[in-house]
């Protein structure tokens, strides 16, 4: 399952269907929202992913080395990965949420019982968001996970918009959590 969740860990898109030994940039790249992006995104509008991406317009990822030694850049996955995390987070609660999607036991034998399958984790995911939308709050004290990082090489040739859309991004992400006296981008409690 591919999940894509806003900044107050609501799930906002998700793919179900392809097995987990497929890397996440395969699966995403099978999405409506990176065929078309312009029917997802107002402009200004992009999704943070880590360095197994792809750069687009609307998905920020990660620099991977060696570009992701120089200072600027280390500077920004930092801010990136702090913001990331909260992915993890949603899947954690997700999963805490409905323990059956922690280990399905579920044989899948035909298309009929993947129908149903799918219908279940949908299911799981319109609840998820409606107890959010509730008021439904996690301590963040249980969410410690800091996320993983793909070692999946990008694939395909980067546009040269793309690139600089995220390079203008970095300079203002930097410049911004500077000037607060923090690297992060998202807020956290000292």
């Amino acid at each position: 399952m591919q999940v894509i969740c806003d900044n107050d860990k609501r799930i906002i898109g998700y793919h179900i269907g392809y097995p987990g030994s497929c890397a996440d940039s395969s699966v995403f790249k099978k999405m409506g929202i990176f065929h078309e992006p312009d029917s997802y995104f107002s402009p200004g509008e992009y999704l943070l992913a880590d360095s197994a991406f792809g750069v687009s317009r609307s998905c920020i990822p990660a620099y991977k080395a060696p570009a992701a030694n120089l200072s600027d850049n280390t500077d920004f996955n930092y801010c990136l990965s702090k913001s990331r995390v909260r992915v993890e987070h949603c899947i954690g609660i997700l999963k805490s949420r409905w323990s059956s999607l922690r280990e399905m036991r579920q044989q899948l034998r035909n298309k009929n019982e993947m129908s149903i399958f799918t219908s279940w984790v949908s299911a799981c995911c319109i609840l998820h968001n409606m107890l959010a939308n509730l008021g439904d709050a996690w301590s963040d004290m249980y969410l410690n996970d800091e996320g993983r990082v793909s070692e999946n090489p990008l694939h395909g040739r980067v546009p040269a918009d793309a690139v600089n859309f995220r390079e203008t991004l970095k300079k203002v992400t930097i410049e911004t959590n500077l000037a607060r006296g923090v690297l992060p981008i998202c807020s956290y409690k000292a």
